[in-house]
Formats: C-alpha cells, sequence, structure tokens
C-alpha cells in the first residue's frame, strides 16, 4: 500500500519485534530459533515473548508458575529483566535513526516515530526499508517501520506491517484501508483507553472505522477533544502533538 500524496508529510512509526526478548537474543546467537521468555522485576510474571514463544500459545503476563510445565516441556529459555541492557539497546536505535532524518521522536523504549518531509515522504517505502535495513545492520535489531500521514494511522500501519514484510506505507485512497480499519478493534487504537473503549462500546463502536465515522459533537462532548483529535487523524488529519513538529 503506497503513499500518493508526496507533498504531505508523513509519520513512519519504528518499532523494535519483541523488544525485551530480541535483547537477550542479541548476544546470544545459540537462540536464534528458540523461543525465550522474560520476566517481571520479581520473576514473577511474563513480560516479553520472543516470535517463538508466542507461537507456543504463552501467554502474555502470565505468572511464571503456571506457565512453568509449558516452558519446561518446549525448553523455552528464560531471562530475568535486565533494563541496563534493554536502555542501552533503545539508545543504540534511536542513535541510529537520529543519524538517518532530521526529527525523531522516541515514544517508548522501544518505538519512535520518524517524520518524514520533501523527498523523504516521496519515497516513503524505500525509506523505511532502508530504515529498517540500517537499523538491524549497525544494532543487530529487527523492527517494523509503518507509515502513514498522522502518527494514529502510523500506528496502525505497524500492526499491518508486523505481519507482512516489516514494511507498511499507508494509503487511505485504496479500498483496503477501509476495510482494514473496520476489522481493526477500536480499543488497539493508539490513544484509547479503556474508559473510551467502554464508552464508544456502549453505542455500538467497535471498529476504527467506527470511530473515524463518529459525529464530532459526540466526539467532543463524551471523549473529550483528545477522542476527537483521534478520530481525526483516523480520517488523516494530523492534529496530535502536531504544535511540536
Amino acid at each position: 500500500m503506497s503513499s500518493t500524496n508526496c507533498s504531505q508529510p508523513l509519520w513512519a512509526l519504528v518499532d523494535c519485534n519483541n523488544f525485551y526478548a530480541s535483547c537477550e537474543k542479541l548476544f546470544r546467537p545459540d537462540l536464534a530459533a528458540r523461543p525465550v521468555v522474560v520476566l517481571s522485576n520479581n520473576d514473577g510474571c511474563i513480560v516479553a515473548r520472543s516470535a517463538e514463544a508466542k507461537a507456543l500459545g504463552i501467554p502474555m503476563g502470565e505468572p511464571e508458575f503456571k506457565a512453568r510445565p509449558l516452558l519446561q516441556r518446549h525448553k523455552v529459555e528464560v531471562f530475568s529483566s535486565n533494563y541496563a541492557l534493554y536502555g542501552d539497546i533503545s539508545a543504540r536505535v534511536m542513535a541510529t535513526l537520529e543519524q538517518l532524518c532530521p526529527h525523531v521522536e522516541q515514544y517508548s523504549i522501544d518505538e519512535a516515530f520518524v517524520r518524514l518531509e520533501g523527498p523523504m515522504a516521496a519515497n516513503a517505502s524505500g525509506i523505511a526499508e532502508h530504515l529498517r535495513q540500517t537499523v538491524r545492520q549497525w544494532t543487530g535489531m529487527t523492527v517494523s517501520v509503518g507509515v502513514a500521514p498522522t502518527r494514529t494511522l502510523a500506528k496502525v500501519a505497524n500492526h499491518l506491517a508486523k505481519k507482512s514484510s516489516g514494511v507498511y506505507v499507508w494509503n487511505s485512497a485504496l479500498p483496503e484501508a477501509a476495510a482494514v480499519l473496520r476489522a481493526f478493534p477500536v480499543r488497539e487504537v493508539w490513544g484509547i483507553g479503556w474508559r473510551q473503549s467502554k464508552k464508544l462500546l456502549e453505542i455500538g463502536v467497535t471498529s476504527a472505522w467506527g470511530l473515524r465515522e463518529a459525529n464530532d459533537v459526540w466526539l467532543r462532548k463524551f471523549l473529550t477533544i483528545s477522542g476527537w483529535k483521534t478520530a481525526m487523524e483516523l480520517r488523516g488529519v494530523p492534529c496530535i502533538n502536531e504544535e511540536e513538529g
């Protein structure tokens, strides 16, 4: 799905895949194809899973003692959290992005929004792939890159990138864009908390598309200005943190 409006700045969300588990694998080549989980501070619950661990059906947040039989049966490698390591690798990833692009907003330890303008926006797919390959080459970390006209749609695009080649460029003009938003649960939309999600579900809004098409007056009244801004972003109108961008 390629963008057709090259004059408008775009946002690329760069997200490290299975970050904590990937950090642990980085210095253990023997674990490349092995399932890995990372535990919380007190080793109580599973807070990160590699792709292989996810495929085994190991639940996120599961207490370790409950998952132990499954972990042992499948020879899952179990790590205690190492936040010093994760912080160091995060800093390397962000430094790499900052060398490649002039405007980088770190959103979390494993995510950053990258603003693409001018020629970079015109070649969004190529730039996204370049970011992905360079981060992999310089840091060893695999990232997914979703590109869209707004941060909220970039989040949606990133979900799709993880399920495809690792890069996804949003194009609202294509029929599949509406289908994607109709299938995207409203509770998973960036910026929609559980209280807002509950209000939306009460009036039958279950998808990102439903939020996108909701009445502006209702949105401002019941979801406040933040909910309205999220709906606008789903329509392709950038308005979240734009005063900073």
